[in-house]
């Protein structure tokens, strides 16, 4: 055997064409079997047969029974225990949960001048007394601004005391001028004399230019009076030139006074203290981060947000259909995971104008009376409302206006379930079929009460009011089976 015969390839030379690619029709099958498949994946289940089914709704209504009658008045100093027990004794009105906030709101501490944090001595969750620093300002430029507001005031100060020390020199010549005036007076009187003696002598006693020389010294003499009487108004008009002056300056001191003071403040202001004793809910600085009084963010100029742990309220979520029996003074016992062997309690102080139409909710505020330090805001808890201790008593109609039953709003809420739509029932505990939001079919466990109404039973648990309970048959439903509803006359 040959080199050239085993360095020579025994297979076939390959086509110049290549391999065969893939048919073209199968990336466009493969696209619409896949969208076939996420389409399938996602709304196969309403693809398929819903299982028709008679529903009836769950009804709210007042309980028939009223409320038992207000409890004895107790000493206001009763303790939490025995006020628990107390609400326990009345009938309950209904649960609703909601969460824990400041009372009566949160309270903000905010920079009352723009800059840039410097420290912060505080943290979050921390207890602070009143006027405790919870952060400071980067100061310079105050303590500038300060220091040259004070050296203004210092400057202002001695030229005032310059301008009022000549006060004295004008009246020293004040003086001078009268004492001039005097001396001129007496020099003119005595020529005056002179001249009047020397004209009355006999002709030929005095020479004519004497007598001249005589009058015209009187008349020098004058002139020189009335220069040194000129003098004293307008040495005069310079001393009140000094005292106007004076007051002006002293107004310009008080504004200089003004800007001192200003300036302090600002200064001032660049230490932020806690305007009360509480607890710091928010911290919204760190050192090197800048506050603005006028930013668009309504939190730019926070410093901290403070709350006081004795004074918490609950802010109760209460749905449209428990509100009726809803009213201010009511006593609430509330709960919380936190601590669940303390009952805390509360008050009904006020109940929001507007209801939420997301929620289909009405809010409520609960006063707590005795909070405990450990809770915190935004906890969540459970609320128990009871009717007032001391409902208004209504005068009583007489003759024809008399009713002959109670009212219907003396009892409270409760829900009521078909008794046809309910089955494996045990005592307090029943199972019933109920049409979910996305028209599936759940099975629930249902707590029981003891009132009836016809076909109704009162539930306790597992039910929403205006809920839609299936009718028998069930044999063909199973947990998460579509189904197609038709409510029923029941």
């Amino acid at each position: 055997m040959s080199l050239s015969s085993l360095t020579s390839s025994s297979s076939p030379v390959s086509s110049p064409k290549g391999r065969r690619g893939l048919p073209a029709w199968l990336l466009p099958c493969a696209l619409l079997a896949g969208f076939l498949f996420v389409f399938a994946l996602l709304f196969g289940e309403r693809l398929l047969p819903a299982v028709p089914v008679r529903t009836v709704q769950v009804v709210t209504l007042r309980s028939a029974a009223s409320a038992p009658a207000a409890l004895p008045a107790t000493d206001p100093a009763r303790s939490p225990d025995s006020a628990a027990t107390a609400a326990s004794d009345r009938s309950l009105l209904f649960q609703a949960s909601g969460w824990l906030e400041p009372d009566p709101y949160i309270i903000e501490v905010p920079v009352l001048v723009s800059g840039v944090v410097d420290e912060v001595p505080v943290l979050d969750g921390q207890l602070v007394e009143e006027g405790q620093l919870l952060a400071t300002l980067d100061d310079e430029e105050a303590t500038l601004a300060l220091e040259k507001a004070e050296r203004r005031l210092a400057t202002m100060r001695s030229q005032i005391a310059a301008h009022c020390s000549m006060v004295p020199e004008v009246k020293a010549r004040i003086a001078t001028a009268g004492a001039k005036v005097t001396a001129a007076e007496a020099r003119l009187a005595e020529l005056q004399d002179v001249a009047e003696r020397l004209a009355n002598l006999p002709p030929g006693a005095a020479s004519v230019s004497e007598v001249t020389a005589a009058r015209l010294q009187v008349e020098r003499q004058r002139a020189v009076l009335a220069e040194a009487q000129s003098e004293i108004p307008r040495l005069q008009a310079e001393l009140e030139t000094i005292d106007y002056q004076r007051v002006m300056m002293g107004h310009q001191f008080g504004e200089l006074e003004t800007e001192r003071d200003l300036a302090r403040l600002a200064l001032e202001r660049h230490r932020i203290t806690s305007p009360l004793s509480g607890r710091i809910l928010h911290l919204h600085v760190k050192p090197g981060k800048k506050r603005m009084l006028d930013g668009e963010d309504p939190k730019s100029a926070v410093v901290v947000e403070l709350y006081q742990p004795e004074k918490m309220q609950a802010r109760i979520d209460v749905p449209l259909n428990e509100a009726a029996a809803l009213a201010v003074g009511q006593e609430v016992e509330l709960v919380t995971d936190l601590l669940p062997e303390v009952t805390l309690l509360g008050t009904v102080t006020r109940i929001t104008g507007e209801a939420d139409i997301a929620r289909n909710t009405l809010q409520a505020k609960v006063s707590i009376s005795n909070p405990d330090d450990r809770l915190r805001p935004e906890m969540l808890v459970r609320a128990k409302f009871y009717p007032p201790a001391h409902p208004p008593q209504a005068a009583a109609p007489t003759g024809e206006d008399a009713p002959s039953a109670p009212p219907t709003g003396s009892g409270r809420l409760i829900l009521l379930a078909a008794e046809e739509a309910l089955f494996d029932i045990r005592k307090e505990q029943a199972q019933a079929w109920v049409v979910s939001p996305d028209s599936t079919a759940q099975r629930r466990t249902l707590t029981l009460g003891p009132e009836r109404r016809e076909n109704y039973r009162e539930v306790r648990e597992g039910l929403r009011s205006g809920e839609q309970l299936i009718l028998p048959p069930f044999s063909e439903l199973a947990p998460g089976a579509r189904v197609a509803a038709t409510p029923s006359n029941f």
